[in-house]
């Protein structure tokens, strides 16, 4: 059996024939545009996170949560929340963590732990794309990437990219931001684009799945083989278009 937990298609797990390989797939999931691949679907699509999802499932089991648990679901809570500043902050999802918190999670280890455990080549990977940022559409899109050779220079691991792209959307004015990173070689694709919007901005989910990827309202990703200045290109025009403007 295989249990997906926060992936909104089969085909964004590390290892896509698995979904087909299993006999039977349990799908875990709180994207509003979740494809529904598991034999058994549980997607809830008003909840903060998954973790959100899954601390009910404990509930209604009457599974008591351990330190450990806490901790492990508060960590999820607070991530997918963007320590609790994103519009998936709900009153639940407040009281959830203070529930974790009171059944043994630690608050100042968790955020050390995620936000202040900087490994230094990270930091240097964040300094290459913030020199590559571009200010598009009026400075309304902010725009960077990342090359093979920017990981290589900065001696950073495919994972150190993660956060960067909170950098991009704290630019003053920007409403839509994406990264896009070139993937190694042997990849299932060349580029990896993540986006984001600010609370009023438009549905990224929706401009990812046009390239075959999907998300959040507000964060979302994809994949492809499509080069920089095309992909760059439709994102802008996406934008525009959502926005009542003219596409160029």
């Amino acid at each position: 059996m295989l249990v997906a937990v926060d992936c909104a298609q089969g085909n964004r797990i590390v290892e896509p024939t698995l979904v087909e390989r299993a006999p039977f797939v349990v799908n875990v999931d709180h994207h509003h545009d979740n494809t529904r691949f598991g034999d058994v679907n549980l997607v809830v699509a008003d909840a903060s996170s998954t973790a959100e999802v899954l601390a009910d499932v404990f509930a209604s089991l009457g599974v008591e949560p351990t330190a450990a648990i806490a901790e492990a679901l508060y960590t999820g809570v607070v991530t997918d929340t963007g320590r609790f500043q994103y519009s998936n902050t709900t009153p639940k999802a407040l009281r959830l963590a203070a529930k974790l918190v009171e059944a043994g999670a630690d608050v100042s280890r968790v955020f050390v732990e995620v936000y202040e455990s900087t490994p230094f080549p990270k930091l240097k990977l964040l300094a290459r794309a913030l020199e590559r940022a571009t200010e598009l559409a009026d400075g309304r899109i902010v725009v960077s990437e990342l090359l093979r050779e920017d990981f290589d220079a900065a001696g950073a691991d495919e994972p150190y990219s993660e956060g960067i792209i909170d950098h991009l959307r704290a630019v003053d004015g920007a409403e839509l931001v994406a990264l896009v990173r070139e993937l190694p070689a042997g990849a299932a694709a060349a580029r990896k684009g993540s986006l984001r919007s600010h609370p009023d901005g438009v549905d990224v989910s929706a401009i990812a799945r046009t390239f075959g990827g999907g998300g959040h309202t507000r964060a979302a990703g994809f994949s492809t083989d499509l080069e920089m200045d095309e992909i760059t290109r439709r994102i802008v025009d996406a934008f525009l278009a959502a926005n009542g403007d003219h596409p160029t």
